[in-house]
């Protein structure tokens, strides 16, 4: 998984969307006077952690995500294994130990699978590690699983926030027309966006059907019309997922074999 994709499910799944599958938890301790608010990481850890020890461990996690964005994988692993020490059950913590395995340089599915199912077994009612664990089966080119695992996400978590419900049926379009099911990716895309939606999801998985078709040029002019209209952050998940079909030439995915070669 790409930084760029992890920070989006991240910041995109905000709290709110768990109240909505459970009954709402207290909220978080207030800082003590004089201490500074919990911000950044220290926010999306559990309101079970006292605000010093969110903050200690929040910092740990922040330090690991950039040792992370900078491929220093030891410097991000070493920091998560501090912030585990503190905070056990923090399912935030496996959900990163996963993104390094899955990271391109580093790449080890049964070990970010572990991570993810571990963050999952701690929380259930947030749609992060379904939304992981399908995005491990789509690295693996494993159409047929990541199209249901993703399938059910949305059916499972109809409230997503639209940045991410976009980006998953997006993921679908590619694992239907990877099958060769072009026409149910077609109808998929007719039926799921415009191109007056807020997310490049329409011209993106345009794109994809037409890589698809093995119409580069097409899909070069529609990659040019998303980003005429669409910049970073918003292009780059959309992107990373071209890089995983090997569409688009990157140094951190050459080295690595490709999982459809001789399919």
């Amino acid at each position: 998984m790409n930084p760029r994709l992890f920070a989006l499910l991240v910041l995109a799944i905000p709290a709110f969307l768990r109240a909505q599958q459970e009954p709402a938890a207290p909220a978080p301790p207030a800082a003590p006077a004089g201490q500074p608010a919990p911000s950044g990481m220290a926010q999306m850890l559990s309101s079970k952690l006292a605000p010093d020890l969110a903050q200690q461990v929040g910092k740990l996690l922040e330090d690991s995500q950039k040792a992370r964005k900078e491929n220093r994988f030891t410097d991000a692993l070493s920091k998560l294994e501090e912030a585990e020490k503190l905070a056990p059950g923090e399912g935030l913590v496996y959900t990163m130990r996963g993104d390094i395995y899955l990271a391109p340089r580093r790449r080890d599915f049964t070990l970010a699978k572990e991570q993810f199912t571990k963050a999952l077994e701690l929380d259930k009612a947030s749609p992060g590690p379904y939304f992981n664990l399908a995005e491990l089966e789509f690295a693996r080119h494993d159409f047929p699983a990541a199209s249901a695992a993703f399938q059910k996400l949305l059916t499972d978590f109809p409230k997503l926030p639209m940045v991410i419900r976009h980006l998953t049926t997006f993921r679908i379009v590619i694992c239907e027309a990877r099958q060769g099911k072009i026409q149910a990716a077609e109808e998929l895309t007719k039926k799921s966006f415009t191109f007056m939606d807020d997310t490049p999801a329409y011209y993106m998985s345009n794109a994809a059907i037409s890589f698809v078709r093995k119409d580069e040029k097409m899909a070069q002019e529609w990659m040019l019309r998303a980003t005429s209209i669409f910049k970073d952050p918003q292009m780059g998940p959309y992107v990373d997922a071209f890089k995983e079909m090997r569409w688009i030439k990157d140094i951190d995915w050459e080295a690595l074999p490709d999982p459809s070669a001789g399919k």
